[in-house]
């Protein structure tokens, strides 16, 4: 009996011990995608303008440099849903943006039937804006 319980008592240091081996993963990366398009979502339905606006940002980038990770084509409805009911030309400019940054056929189809021409090549202009802003904030808190 004290042979088994010595070998249980070792098998459960040695397990602790490897278990510590491995970094700890609070949430898989998927996931992570998945609630970052979740919390997109309902940030677009906020009352605060300033949420909305760097909502509108933020998924301009994630459509942009994030595009193999995250799919924001769920979205899509949502954000044509918005520009429809925004009264403030900012939001209406970044939502244009944000549906060209996205580029899935449903987001140019509402694109192409809702904006002028000027409008499109203003948005193509927002989206390198919001990129440029995105990679200076990016530098300005790197260490070095």
């Amino acid at each position: 009996m004290r042979k088994l319980a010595a070998f249980f008592l070792i098998l459960l240091i040695a397990t602790s011990a490897l278990a510590q081996d491995r970094p700890a993963k609070f949430v898989e990366e998927d996931v992570r995608w998945a609630l970052i398009a979740e919390q997109i979502r309902v940030s677009l339905e906020s009352t605060h303008e300033s949420i909305k606006t760097q909502t509108l940002k933020n998924v301009i980038v994630f459509a942009t440099l994030y595009r193999d990770k995250i799919d924001l084509a769920d979205q899509v409805r949502l954000l044509c849903n918005t520009y429809e009911k925004l009264d403030s030309a900012k939001h209406r400019r970044l939502t244009l943006a944000a549906l060209q940054a996205i580029g899935s056929h449903r987001a140019y189809d509402f694109v192409l039937r809702n904006a002028t021409k000027a409008e499109f090549e203003e948005g193509r202009l927002v989206v390198a804006s919001v990129l440029n802003d995105y990679y200076l904030s990016r530098n300005d808190t790197t260490p070095g």
